[in-house]
């Protein structure tokens, strides 16, 4: 995985484990979604914008749990998929 759950869990900031499955479902998520996105596979030698996309779409998700606001996810969207853009494989898109 490009993030470990520490990492993410101290993003968070949170030091309990008791989130530590829910946020590890979250990381692998994320990653594909940026794959897909991608067209690319990522390990942890990722590029910071890369995992910062990642991140981003993690925190967003484990915050938002509770609240499906389209304005708030279009706006997490929007960056997440701005961080990859340079990072897509155009060879793999059609």
């Amino acid at each position: 995985m490009v993030l470990t759950v520490d990492e993410v869990k101290a993003h968070l900031r949170i030091e309990e484990d008791e989130e530590d499955e829910v946020i590890s479902s979250l990381i692998r998520q994320a990653q594909a979604t940026a794959e897909d996105f991608c067209r690319v596979q990522f390990d942890e030698n990722a590029p910071e914008p890369v995992r910062l996309a990642i991140m981003l779409m993690v925190s967003h998700y484990f915050e938002n749990r509770d609240n499906p606001d389209r304005t708030i996810y279009g706006t997490m969207r929007i960056a997440f998929e701005n961080l990859l853009y340079p990072y897509r494989d155009p060879d793999k898109m059609f």
